[in-house]
């Protein structure tokens, strides 16, 4: 279309040429010609058949000066394609054969002709831009599809990995249910059987408190693994000592704050365990730091995290980078609130979740 709109301004300066043609048929012949041309050249682009097309006017300018009236119109075309040497070859033509105008008519056929290369070199130059716009935009939609399938797996590799340290939990609950309450239980039947054999009754009665206590310790170890084997169990303080040891590994000092009561809901935990993770790396990877503070405090209607260091930090909190947007995600997905900052008072987050009711 806008091809189109180029040469409608030429074909009217052309035209003008023709205002003194004396009824001479031929200059219909040339406009015709010409038009067959670009039509050729505008639906067939770049095709044999146009630069033969192309050829054949030039020939025909040769043949005739009147034919050069609408030279511009099949020089444009020529430029579109692309054909340089052709359009040198028009060059020679137009040397060859402008002479043969009066001095006005050559005036104005060399204004069309430099309106002509001025067009085609403005219309190619947007049509390069337009190109770039598009592939730019494809390439965005691409990288954002990659990114959210990305956002997707992180979330899924997060989520296995506290479900192994969940299982890790249970393996170790197990183990101390085998090893102490196992213990406990072998023990008081070997003194049950003790007592069956014991004659004397002070004796026999020193020997049933001491069967008591075995017992009541070997309760008390049940109630405590069965309290700790619920459905899934995470031991959030425990996840959080292990999220933030890659600090003390890195030489940067740690000051945890752990005040939670109640027991937390497995997806707060989840929420609280990644961002701490995600926290902790990008102060490895970005902060200067030498001392990181974590804090983790349970209120009457909500729980809040708090992570923050003492450096300066590079991170650019609103370019949508995958471990930033994962974390919003997460808080959002909650209905909580999340503030990140970073710059010369240290890289901070803070996270209020509500407290789940029902």
């Amino acid at each position: 279309m806008r091809k189109i709109v180029d040469k409608l301004p030429l074909l009217i300066c052309c035209c003008i040429l023709f205002t003194d043609s004396g009824g001479n048929y031929l200059p219909v012949i040339s406009l015709l010609a010409a038009a067959a041309v670009s039509s050729l050249s505008q639906y067939a682009e770049k095709s044999l058949l146009s630069m033969c097309a192309e050829i054949f006017y030039l020939i025909l300018c040769l043949a005739n000066p009147l034919f050069f009236a609408f030279f511009p119109m099949v020089l444009y075309d020529i430029l579109s394609d692309k054909r340089y040497s052709l359009c040198a070859a028009a060059g020679v033509v137009f040397l060859i054969g402008a002479g043969s105008f009066e001095v006005w008519q050559m005036i104005l056929l060399a204004g069309c002709t430099v309106m002509s290369v001025v067009l085609q070199k403005r219309t190619s130059a947007l049509e390069t831009v337009e190109q770039k716009l598009i592939e730019t935009r494809d390439t965005s939609a691409e990288i954002n599809m990659i990114l959210a399938d990305s956002n997707k797996r992180l979330h899924e590799n997060q989520d296995y990995e506290i479900h192994l340290a969940t299982l890790r939990e249970r393996n170790r609950i197990a183990r101390e249910i085998h090893d102490n309450v196992g213990h406990l239980l072998s023990r008081s039947i070997l003194q049950l059987g003790a007592v069956q054999l014991i004659k004397d009754e002070q004796l026999r009665v020193e020997s049933l408190a001491s069967l008591s206590d075995t017992l009541n310790n070997a309760m008390t170890e049940i109630r405590s693994s069965v309290h700790d084997l619920h459905d899934d169990s995470i031991d959030l303080k425990q996840a959080i000592a292990e999220a933030v040891r890659p600090l003390g590994e890195n030489d940067i000092t740690v000051h945890t704050e752990y005040d939670v009561s109640g027991n937390i809901p497995n997806n707060i935990k989840f929420c609280v365990i990644s961002i701490v993770k995600e926290g902790v790396s990008n102060i490895i990877k970005h902060s200067s730091a030498d001392s990181v503070r974590v804090v983790m405090r349970e209120h009457p209607a909500f729980y809040q995290l708090m992570v923050e260091d003492n450096g300066m930090c590079d991170i650019i909190v609103d370019d949508g980078g995958i471990g930033l947007s994962n974390m919003r995600e997460r808080v959002s997905n909650l209905g909580g609130f999340i503030e990140i900052s970073s710059g010369k008072k240290g890289f901070r987050i803070f996270v209020s979740l509500k407290k789940q009711t029902g």
